[in-house]
């Protein structure tokens, strides 16, 4: 349990860092979230061929709403939250795709 603490207080240091704008640890954070952005994407679209553009779109969402990031310790949820919205809204975007009138 210990050292899990010590990582808990060292990636709220990198959040509260990379919120402040430190470009090295906006760096960390985003070497550090991306495999459990891929893994949640990867899963959701059952592999398509858009699951790099939508973790790409879920990377720089979270990038830009960094500072408005009240609790840094809640860092991990706020990053789900944001990957499970992007995936709805490509998800949403397909489906309008799937539906829409075809073209006379």
């Amino acid at each position: 349990m210990r050292s899990q603490d010590a990582r808990e207080r060292s990636d709220v240091a990198v959040v509260m860092a990379a919120r402040a704008g430190d470009r090295q640890a906006s760096g960390q954070l985003v070497r550090d979230s991306l495999p459990l952005v891929y893994n949640i994407v990867g899963r959701a679209l059952d592999g398509h061929s858009d699951v790099d553009d939508v973790v790409q779109e879920t990377m720089m969402r979270v990038l830009d709403g960094l500072p408005g990031l009240e609790q840094t310790d809640r860092f991990r949820a706020w990053l789900v939250a944001i990957t499970v919205r992007q995936i709805r809204d490509r998800w949403r975007r397909g489906r309008a795709w799937l539906t829409a009138e075809p073209l006379e």
